[in-house]
This record gives structure tokens, C-alpha cells and sequence, in this order.
């Protein structure tokens, strides 16, 4: 019977293709646009930023900085309005070397570049400024020569100011957008799962089957354990897809390596552990909906809710701490963080802080779930 009760779940899911297009083609589509979005490294972004420099004297000193930041790959002066204005003072070059210097450069923007574009030049203008003021003195203490190529002189500071040489990093791989934000997404569509579940529940509701299925040899626990197990089949079967097309296959797509498919073998326990958070917290949410308007707007906003909050949309790095805290009582940071420790950290074991909490997570959404279900099929019996 328990066969019996799981074909016909596979039935029901596979009858509603708008459901499984939720499940599949959603969090793809996210990937690839989110991956795309956040594959595009600084200087690709500095070229796309233009900066006009305006002046009342021409010297030494502006005639660098416009160098120098033409070399962060800025585009200067080329624009009627450009993103960032920066209006030098006569006093500018004489203010490089006073102990208490004057503001002599007024840095003005656009109101639509946003915050993370207008910092980054912000840092830029001011290693452009201390390279500029380094190159000065190095020219009046005699240790480049005015004589010389201004490229030469140009690489003389950049090799005296580029520090990273004398750090050695432990290991070679950097940071890669792929591996932050599809373990995100992919986190992202495995919980909708909590569509479908409603869906199905609502269309049993109204067409009588909970009542019916009273009268069959089975009880209440099995077919509901039945119902659990095959949404738990095809969300497992929806993360190997996104797992597989993440880590795979969109990374060829944005230039960075792939993942193996024996490293993807590592992640397969902590996604089953996902996998099964899903369904069980999909499964508590759809035994209190009642129409699929409910379904929609409840499973789907509780959803966009939690990713919020989790940093699945913002790194969770950057929110304030009141934010990182709660993010604490959230099962899809726990899932994200342990995929994201797979991958980004290279660790091969699952890790105890990410996999208990949602282990007890599953549990508590099971047993609450079984009983709200148990309690909706009674309340049916008395309609």
C-alpha cells in the first residue's frame, strides 16, 4: 500500500509541470543570472566608470593623478556627464606634502551610482593619490629621473608601491562569485518545494482524497510518511541538477574552473540533509494553507523572507549584526554555509555546526508537520 501511496504521489507531482518548472527552471535561471551578474572583476568595473578632472592651474601633480588613475583603467574626461567630478585646488600639489593638508579636492557623484561603485573609486583616488605624492618625492630626492620615459617612471612607482610581493598566499584559488553565490541559489530553489507540496495538499482537500484515503488500509502517518519520501525523491533529484549544472556547467560559461564530479560526491550527505530541512519545513507550511493563493503568496513570500535574512541575496558578511544574528535561527543560512564550506573552503567532511542544526531542524518540522496534517484530515472528517 505504502508502493501504492508513493506512485501515486510521483502521479500527482509529474501532472503539475508549472510546479516542476518552479523547481528546476527558477533556481537555474537565478544562477545564471546572479552568477553572470557577479562574475565581472574591479577592472572590468572600472572601465565602465568615467571621471572628469577639472582644474584652474595645470601642474605636476594633477598631470600624475590623471595618469594614474587613467592606468586603474577609469575612463577620464570623455563624458558631457560623467560619474564622479573631481575639482582640484591650486593648492593641490603644495597640499600633498603639508603635515596638516587642506581639502583641495572636491569629490562630487552622481546620484545614481550606487554606493559600491562610488567606494570603489573612493579607494582607487586614494592610492592614486598617495602614488602620486610617493612619485614627487622620489623625483626631488633623485631616485627616478625626470629625464626618464614617463611609462618608466610610472612603472618605478607602481613596482615600489605594490606591496603584495612580499606576501605568500596559502593557496592559489581565489575568490570566485560562483562558489559564493550558487550554493546560495541552489539553497534558494530546493525550499520551494513548498509549492508543490501545497499544491498537492490543497487539490487532495478539495477533491475528497484525504476523506477517502481514511477508508484504505493505511493509516494517516504511513501515507503521509509516503507523500514525505517521494517530494524528498524529487527534491533530491532537483539539488544533483543544480548541483551538477552549478558547479559544472555555469562556470564554464563565466571563464573560472569547474567543479569535479568526484568532488561533488562530498556534498551529496549535507545536500540530502538539505533536501530533507526542505521538504519537512515545506510539508509544516502546507498543512495550514488553504487555497492556492495562499500557496503562492504564504510558501513563496516565507521563502524570499528567509533567503533575505540568511544572506543568500546580501553576503552576510556585509549586514550589521543585529541581521547576522538572526540569520543564526534561519535553516537556509545552516545550508548555504555548509555547501559554501564545501567548496569555497575546500573541506571534503561535513562540518557539525552547519549539519545538526538542520538534522534537529527536519526532526521538529517532521513531527509538527505530521500532526497538523493528522489534525486537518480529522477536521475533514466533521465537515
Amino acid at each position: 500500500m505504502i508502493k501504492a501511496s508513493i506512485t501515486k504521489e510521483f502521479r500527482l507531482i509529474f501532472s503539475d509541470l508549472h510546479s516542476l518548472a518552479v523547481l528546476f527552471l527558477m533556481p537555474i535561471s537565478f544562477m545564471l543570472i546572479m552568477t553572470f551578474a557577479l562574475s565581472n572583476k574591479a577592472q572590468d568595473i572600472t572601465q565602465s566608470v568615467t571621471i572628469n578632472i577639472s582644474s584652474n592651474s595645470t601642474n605636476q601633480a594633477e598631470a600624475l593623478l590623471n595618469v594614474y588613475l587613467d592606468n586603474a583603467g577609469f575612463k577620464l574626461n570623455e563624458a558631457a556627464k560623467p560619474d564622479v567630478s573631481l575639482s582640484l585646488s591650486t593648492q593641490f600639489e603644495q597640499a600633498l606634502f603639508q603635515d596638516e593638508p587642506e581639502k583641495v579636492v572636491l569629490f562630487s557623484k552622481k546620484n545614481s551610482l550606487s554606493p559600491q561603485i562610488a567606494s570603489l573609486v573612493e579607494q582607487h583616488l586614494q592610492i592614486a593619490l598617495a602614488k602620486v605624492k610617493l612619485h614627487l618625492y622620489l623625483r626631488d630626492t633623485g631616485q627616478i629621473s625626470e629625464s626618464q620615459p614617463l611609462s618608466e617612471q610610472i612603472a618605478s612607482v607602481t613596482s615600489q608601491t605594490d606591496q603584495l610581493k612580499l606576501v605568500e598566499f596559502s593557496h592559489q584559488v581565489s575568490y570566485q562569485a560562483v562558489q559564493h553565490s550558487i550554493p546560495s541559489w541552489l539553497v534558494f530553489g530546493v525550499f520551494f518545494i513548498v509549492l508543490p507540496i501545497s499544491i498537492t495538499l490543497i487539490s487532495e482537500t478539495q477533491n475528497g482524497t484525504l476523506i477517502r484515503v481514511t477508508t484504505f488500509p493505511i493509516s494517516n502517518k504511513h501515507y503521509f510518511a509516503a507523500k514525505l519520501l517521494a517530494f524528498y525523491l524529487v527534491s533530491l533529484a532537483q539539488g544533483l541538477v543544480l548541483l551538477v549544472i552549478g558547479f559544472c556547467f555555469i562556470p564554464l560559461l563565466v571563464d573560472v574552473p569547474s567543479v569535479s564530479i568526484g568532488h561533488l560526491i562530498y556534498a551529496l550527505p549535507f545536500l540530502a540533509i538539505t533536501c530533507a530541512s526542505a521538504v519537512t519545513f515545506g510539508a509544516l507550511i502546507a498543512s495550514q494553507i488553504q487555497t492556492h493563493e495562499q500557496a503562492i503568496v504564504v510558501g513563496g513570500g516565507i521563502n524570499i523572507l528567509l533567503a533575505a535574512i540568511s544572506g543568500l541575496m546580501v553576503p552576510l558578511d556585509i549586514m550589521p549584526k543585529a541581521m547576522q544574528s538572526i540569520a543564526q535561527l534561519s535553516p537556509m543560512h545552516y545550508a548555504s554555509s555548509g555547501l559554501k564550506n564545501l567548496f569555497i573552503s575546500h573541506s571534503e567532511l561535513l562540518t557539525f555546526n552547519t549539519s545538526l542544526p538542520l538534522i534537529v531542524f527536519s526532526v521538529v518540522c517532521g513531527v509538527f508537520a505530521l500532526w497538523l496534517f493528522e489534525l486537518k484530515v480529522r477536521k475533514l472528517k466533521w465537515k
